[in-house]
């Protein structure tokens, strides 16, 4: 099989209402392989939960997650894991696009999504039990 390219293209409004581009999608039911994405946060806070595996590779800009009781901070160049089952918050006080691989997932168990807002003065932008690890 060769290989396959795909292009360069604008982020665009996404039902989630996260801008961002889908290059191999999650799709519905089970999944052999990973799904591949970008996005961005302006401000904002998105809170999901999968039944796989997701990494975020910051591209640019600054990225909080937190699961578990736990928050870590990562900066362009880094990388984070939300294990598979866990509930992620991820939130970008200012700006982070972010290239995001989620994990196999081979019985086909549905994502949900949480919460999609912006942040404002009143919400911190750390918490105050955060670790960067």
């Amino acid at each position: 099989m060769p290989p396959r390219k795909y292009p360069s293209a604008p982020l665009e409004p996404r039902p989630s209402g996260l801008m961002g581009r889908v290059f191999v999608p999650a799709g519905d039911g089970p999944r052999t392989s990973p799904a591949l994405m970008e996005w961005e946060l302006r401000g904002e806070s998105w809170t999901d939960e999968h039944p796989h595996d997701e990494f975020n590779y910051v591209l640019e800009g600054h990225l909080f997650v937190e699961c578990d009781g736990v928050t870590v901070e990562a900066r362009t160049g880094e990388a984070v894991q939300v294990p598979t089952g866990a509930t992620g918050r991820y939130w970008a006080p200012e700006y982070a696009r972010l290239l995001a691989v989620y994990g196999p997932n081979p019985e086909g168990l549905p994502s949900r999504v949480h919460e999609h807002r912006r942040l404002t003065e009143d919400q911190p932008a750390k918490s105050p039990d955060r670790q960067d690890r």
